[in-house]
């Protein structure tokens, strides 16, 4: 794939991003893919598997995702049971 084909899907992605956070969470997957933020890279994927829903991420029932000890918006209560 082309660097010029890559930034374009890329791009496509991002202007689907849904939901009434569409503004934070959008930059916070221009923050993923910057490379520079782990913990941003892990909240985009859970929040772009939970279908851009905060609450869902949350209330995760894939236990078995190796994400799942790490992902945000949990108090450290939640990950402590991990």
């Amino acid at each position: 794939m082309t660097k010029k084909t890559c930034e374009r899907r890329r791009r496509q992605y991002r202007a689907s991003i849904p939901g009434a956070g569409k503004a934070a969470y959008r930059k916070k997957y221009d923050k993923a893919m910057s490379g520079r933020d782990p913990q941003a890279a892990i909240a985009a994927k859970c929040l772009d598997c939970m279908h851009w829903q905060r609450t869902r991420v949350t209330e995760c029932p894939i236990v078995c995702c190796p994400l799942w000890p790490y992902r945000p918006f949990t108090g450290e209560k939640a990950r402590a049971v991990a």
